[in-house]
């Protein structure tokens, strides 16, 4: 028997409880934790006001400047149950409400930023591989969270750390970070849609005409961490195109639009080559994804008989590369506050570009 510590709480699990058990209490505890912590101002404003900000009105409950920042800047806010700004104008008897999380207790470590975009609300940065994106039980520091900090240190923002997703430690590419929750809470609320598109690297040389994968995806039987396509997952597509192989390059105008493999549910590659699983023959393709599934892509393509240069977890090999080759490098969008729409690029780094040159 072990126990999961806080000041506040104490939850006792047992050795001999499932792994799912043991998940689920974890995020139990996670969601008691916060709970706790959160900040709330609920008040209805007296009927005698006719119009005021809510800055003036919450100066008036004798809140602190430094507190007011932080609701400024990563306050949740409705009015009246709907969504509302910092600015906005409220009126007597409205229904005010404001959500405040904890600050957030990541040390600050100096980090090379590759910068791509940025603005008052957001911070677009091209995250290198092997870097965590936020601190873990195990690791505290020199994560993405822990340099984006003291980034903004070192620039005088006030802001906090809202990753509007996620790439696993091991793959580099684009990664949007909203500067306030405010922001992070936009993206939601607009149901902001994402075109993503990866490189990757795979051992073999794949088809020279486009796929499309059509996989449904769920979890390994008895693992936490490891993926696989299965009947019983939630529906997964990918769509891969053939960039270029070790030095060869493929020109796309031989690729006739109708000569798409279409890949479903109990479908095998026809491939038209004899070389599905050579780890010293590389495949260049692009990822376009149309769902966003745990490991998608890496469960994708090892399905297909091509798994990712370094991605040992599902089939690739380490002699090349040592981490799985895979870049977030195109990713496209409506900016939930100014309406913008933006095309952003990362180039892919070195150690993927150095196999195909070999």
């Amino acid at each position: 028997m072990y126990k999961i510590n806080n000041s506040n709480y104490t939850i006792w699990t047992f050795i001999n409880t499932t792994n799912y058990e043991k998940f689920f209490i974890y995020i139990l505890f996670v969601i008691i934790i916060r709970m706790k912590a959160a900040t709330i101002i609920d008040l209805i404003v007296n009927s005698d006001v006719h119009t005021q900000s809510i800055n003036h009105i919450i100066k008036q409950q004798h809140i602190s400047q430094r507190m007011r920042r932080r609701l400024r800047n990563d306050g949740i806010i409705t009015v009246n149950d709907k969504f509302a700004t910092w600015n906005m104008l409220i009126h007597g008897g409205d229904h005010l409400v404001m959500k405040l999380t904890p600050e957030q207790e990541f040390s600050l470590s100096p980090m090379e930023l590759d910068i791509i975009y940025e603005d008052e609300y957001i911070l677009v940065i091209n995250k290198a591989a092997g870097i965590l994106m936020h601190p873990t039980s195990t690791i505290r520091d020199h994560t993405l969270a822990n340099g984006v900090l003291h980034y903004y240190q070192e620039t005088n923002q006030y802001y906090d750390f809202h990753p509007v997703h996620r790439l696993d430690k091991d793959t580099s590419g684009i990664v949007i970070i909203a500067k306030t929750s405010v922001v992070q809470h936009a993206f939601d609320k607009k149901h902001t849609h994402f075109y993503k598109s990866y490189d990757a690297i795979v051992e073999g040389h794949l088809p020279a005409v486009p796929i499309s994968i059509n996989w449904p995806i769920g979890r390994k039987p008895g693992s936490i961490i490891e993926r696989c396509c299965t009947g019983q997952g939630k529906p997964a597509r990918t769509d891969i195109t053939i960039i270029s192989k070790n030095t060869s390059k493929i020109s796309s105008g031989k690729i006739n639009s109708d000569d798409v493999i279409t890949m479903n549910n109990n479908s095998n590659v026809c491939s038209t080559d004899n070389s599905l699983t050579s780890y010293n023959q590389f495949t260049h393709v692009r990822c376009l994804l149309h769902t966003g599934r745990t490991h998608q892509i890496r469960v994708h393509l090892s399905q297909l008989g091509y798994p990712l240069a370094g991605d040992d977890l599902y089939g690739g090999h380490l002699e090349s590369i040592q981490r799985q080759a895979l870049h977030a490098a195109r990713v496209s969008f409506y900016h939930p506050i100014t309406n913008e729409w933006l095309e952003l690029h990362a180039e892919m780094p070195e150690d993927m570009n150095v196999l195909l040159n070999d």
